[in-house]
């Protein structure tokens, strides 16, 4: 697995664009996360571009935000740093638990002059905020088994009967009930863009 705009060859366990990306090591003291506009679609790919070593999870989000049925635009946020600068990317798309709506985080990522300095982590944690205020329940992600716990997540199949829809290791699959609610159970079915059946 080399990074998860999810789930395919070049998607994964998330790689380039989140390793450590929320280990604040130094740089800037604040960030500052907020919704995607129009405005910032040509600096989310070139931050995906910049992250990872393909461009496939940049062509993701291009596909994800074309699926009226998966975007959900007040689901994917940007971090400025201090200079106005958008440094990192996170993205909440719709997916199902067999036919219960949940959301899938990714793909992620973080310019790499910004990995390790907290952007990662800011990003993501107003992520899941705006989603607990839009009224999600679960979150689902495909992803580093050190980094994601930190927000919550946890293994999704032993903890809450989730199943992935391939074979993935436990420990890298992970769910998180932004409501204090029991999640359900069953099997995630992943937007078409992300090429999982």
């Amino acid at each position: 697995m080399t990074g998860m705009s999810g789930i395919h060859a070049s998607h994964g366990s998330h790689g380039a664009g989140d390793r450590g990306a929320g280990d604040p090591a130094g740089g800037p003291a604040t960030w500052h996360p907020r919704p995607e506009t129009a405005a910032d679609t040509a600096a989310v790919r070139r931050i995906h571009l910049a992250a990872f070593e393909t461009a496939g999870e940049a062509d993701l989000v291009d596909a994800l935000r074309r699926d009226p049925s998966a975007w959900l635009p007040v689901l994917s946020y940007v971090a400025d740093a201090p200079d106005g600068t958008p440094a990192a990317h996170a993205l909440l798309t719709r997916c199902h638990v067999d036919e219960v709506p949940a959301v899938a985080l990714a793909p992620c990522a973080v310019l790499p002059e910004y990995q390790q300095r907290g952007a990662g982590d800011a990003v993501i944690r107003a992520l899941l905020e705006a989603a607990r205020a839009a009224g999600e329940r679960t979150a689902i992600v495909l992803g580093h088994p050190p980094y994601y716990p930190r927000f919550g997540f946890s293994p999704a199949a032993p903890r809450f009967g989730i199943l992935p829809p391939q074979p993935w290791p436990d420990e890298a699959f992970m769910a998180l009930s932004l409501d204090g609610s029991t999640p359900p159970r069953g099997t995630v079915r992943y937007a078409r863009a992300f090429g999982v059946d």
